[in-house]
Formats: C-alpha cells, structure tokens, sequence
C-alpha cells in the first residue's frame, strides 16, 4: 500500500534522510521547510500522512498540530511527531494536541515504516468514508456534518486485558476518571475475547504479556479476526525491552502503543485520540446507513443501486487520479438466470440473488463498491489495485459462485455461475464513468460469448 507523506523539518538534512528512506519504498514524498509552509501545503494538496518535527524556528509542531485538528476538513490526517527528546511532557503536550504518535530520532527504520503502514492503512478506511458521505450529501441524502470533536466519550466502551490486576484496576481508575467511559478489566485471552464478543468494545487495551501469563499478540490477533470486534481499537502496552513485539502487534492491526513505565496523562490522552477516531468512523457510517438506505439501497440485496453506484464511481475515479493508482471495474452477469426464474419462480430467483450478493460482500474489500445495477447484473469497483491482483479477485469471486450450490425456498438447492468482464482505469486515463462501465460491459459480453463461468479483460474484449 503506498500513500503521500508529508515531511515537516527545518533542517534540510533531516527532510532529506526522511524523504531518501520513504522513497525507497515507493512512497509519494513532499517536504516542507516550517509550519506555516507545511500548513500551506496541507491546505492545497492533503497528505495521507504526515511526520512532523517538534521544534521549529516559525511554528512549533505542537502549533501546527492543533490548527490542523481544528480543522473538521484536516482532522482526520494522521500526525506523527518526530524529535531527540526523550521527555514525557513533550509526547503529553502532543498528543493532546491531536498527534499519533512520536518517533525518536535517529529513527529506527523497522519503527518507521511499521507505523506508516498502519496509519496509512487507517487512513485509506476513513476517506472512504468520507468519501461515501460526501456523495450522499451531493445526492441530497444528508447534510449532516461530524467531525471527532463531537465524540462523546462518556459513551464509549473500553476493555483492559492488563499485565496484572493492579495495573488493569489502576488503568480503569485513570479512564473512568478522566474519560467517564465504561471499562471492563479481563485477567486472560480466553475471558477477554468472551467478554468482547458478548459486549463490543469500542477500544482495547492489551499487555503485551497477560495478567494470567498468556500472550497479548495472540488475543489481538483474535480481535482482528473476529467479525464483530475487528472495528475495534487495540492499544498495545509493551515493555522496553520488547520494541520488536510492537512492531508486529502493529502488523497485526494495533492502533497503537504505549511503553512502560505507564504515564497514566498520556495513556488517557491516547486513549481519547483512539476513542474520538472510532466514534466519528462510527458515526459517518452511521450517518451513510440512515442516508442511503432508502433511496440507494437495492432493497432485495442490500446492497448500493444504480444510482448510487454510478454517483460514486466518479468519486472514486477522481480519486484514483489524485493518488497515481489504479482502478478497476467488474461488471459481474449471472449465467443462465431466466432459467432459474422460469423453473423456480421469482422466489427462486430472488433467493439466488440475495444469496450471490452475500457471496459477493464476503470476498472483498472494505474499500471496494459493490452494487446491483439491476436484474441478474452487478458492479464491482476495487480502488488502489493492480491488474494481477484485481484478476486473482475476480477468479475467486467466480470459483466461490460455481463451487458451492445456492439454497432455495423449501430446502433445494441448485448451482450457478458467473461471467465477468473487467476494465482498468490508470492515473492518466481521461476516461469517464460511463465510458469505463461500457468497456467492462464489453468484456462481460465476451465471456457470455465464449462460453460463459469466466472472466475476460476489456482489452482483450476491445
């Protein structure tokens, strides 16, 4: 996954070794000599992230920092403060000013790159979002606006699996005083994930190593693979000793971490940070539900329709040039379905749909769009993806469609198939919506054409 990063330092050689060691690995690298320069840019071109020095000469970072969370068009940007110091009060004086995290410098390459992933990644899930919100608001389906400013956290739930019972009633303590959330305090892996699945935390709070000796990567790793507590935000507790195990929990999808010795002001202050960035990606989900479900929802799948698909294909296609990725566009064609309807009834046929977009929801990306253009035909849109990629999805779509029969109405079943066709938009491409659609439709007409249960490419439809 790449992104564009922004680099705040008014050293020149600091902005080069940063900007040199991005680079390499396929970053998109700006650089910016001072805050008001770095505010500038920001406001122009918004970064996907941004490493940002504590002490300059114009604006301190701290400074830059609060202008930009006050910024409900800025906020959302992650922020990691980069300096020498090593002094608690300079991290608690940034992080409540809305920053992400703090690197130490000389930066450690591993660290670095651990934390760009996963903030990136983070990132990537929130615009989105926003995206998606913004297209309800031009289809006049909202106009609600919300920023994590309005979070209430006194609403927000919390579980602390601790690495002992002091710590974990001390930590609760601390939340309860500062934040007024409900926390909840699990000794072991096994206890906290019961306790998590029965009651969904909108943060986690987990020792490296657990008050009953269990491993704290191992109840992590659950928490992301589990349905309805991967959304879940995981604060990892390590010990110094132990950097290496921070940075796979943050591979693992950590959000972030904090070492002992605890400062209990800056583990609230991450917490809240952690709390208001859940509550909002909640509430512009919250908001689209209530939106779109009426007006763009296909009501017999529950996924998007038409109209809204096609809304937010330009979206995603402007985005998609910004950023220099690739997009690409399936156009997905159940075969034979008349056949169904014919000797099944339209009961049948509705089950078979219904049963087809569930497939279809559970083979793909958050980021993608998945839609019901109409009858038996479908859309699928997957941004940021290359060609190899986007086709090893389309074969795993078509081979979970062929290998397992559909269910019907009364206990029958039956087996199905779908042909797909699929074009590619690149960063350069002036192609619109329509125009990409159309292409993709062409290739769907080729593999009904040759045979049907296979996917062909636009190109070698054209």
């Amino acid at each position: 996954m790449s992104g564009r990063i922004l680099v705040v330092d008014d050293v020149s050689s600091n902005r080069s070794v940063l900007a040199a060691m991005l680079a390499k690995h396929y970053y998109e690298v700006e650089t910016a000599s001072g805050g008001r320069q770095a505010l500038d840019l920001i406001r122009q071109r918004p970064p996907d992230l941004i490493l940002l020095d504590v002490f300059m000469d114009d604006l301190s970072g701290f400074d830059v920092c609060r202008q930009l969370k006050a910024d409900p068009d800025l906020a959302h940007i992650p922020v990691v403060m980069v300096t020498a110091s090593d002094n608690p009060s300079e991290r608690l004086e940034g992080l409540r000013a809305g920053a992400d995290d703090f690197l130490g410098k000389p930066i450690d390459d591993t660290a670095l790159f651990a934390r760009v992933r996963s903030l990136t990644r983070m990132k990537m899930m929130v615009d989105e979002l926003r995206m998606r919100a913004s297209t309800a608001r031009d289809l006049g389906l909202s106009d609600q606006a919300w920023s994590a400013a309005h979070a209430k956290l006194s609403s927000a739930k919390v579980l602390i699996a601790p690495g002992s019972q002091a710590e974990g009633q001390d930590l609760r303590a601390a939340l309860v005083e500062a934040l007024g959330c409900a926390v909840a305090v699990e000794a072991g892996d096994k206890s906290a994930i019961h306790a998590a699945r029965a009651d969904v935390p909108d943060l986690c709070i987990v020792s490296n190593r657990l008050a009953d000796g269990s491993d704290g990567l191992k109840l992590v790793s659950a928490l992301k693979g589990g349905p309805t507590t991967r959304g879940a935000g995981i604060l990892l507790i390590i010990d110094p000793a132990e950097r290496a195990r921070a940075t796979l929990g943050l591979e693992l999808g950590v959000s972030d971490t904090v070492s002992r010795p605890l400062v209990p002001a800056e583990l609230v202050a991450r917490c809240r940070s952690q709390l208001r960035r859940k509550l909002y990606s909640d509430q512009l989900r919250m908001n689209l539900q209530d939106g779109l479900r009426l007006a763009v929802v296909d009501p017999l799948t529950g996924l998007h329709n038409r109209r809204y698909a096609t809304e937010h294909l330009d979206a995603m296609a402007a985005a998609t040039r910004q950023k220099g990725q690739m997009l690409a566009v399936m156009m997905l064609d159940l075969d034979r379905f008349k056949q169904v309807n014919d000797r099944h009834g339209h009961a049948g046929g509705d089950a078979v749909l219904k049963e087809f977009a569930g497939r279809l929801q559970e083979n793909v990306r958050g980021v993608d769009l998945v839609a019901r253009l109409g009858g038996e035909e479908f859309l699928l849109v997957l941004p940021d993806i290359s060609e190899p990629d986007a086709t090893q999805a389309a074969e795993r779509i078509r081979a979970v469609v062929e290998e397992a029969p559909f269910h019907l109405p009364g206990g029958q079943r039956i087996r199905v198939t779908v042909s797909i066709g699929m074009a590619f938009l690149t960063p350069r491409s002036t192609e619109c919506s329509e125009a990409l659609i159309s292409r993709a439709d062409a290739a769907l007409y080729a593999s009904k054409h040759e045979g049907r249960n296979r996917i062909t490419l636009a190109d070698a439809a054209a």
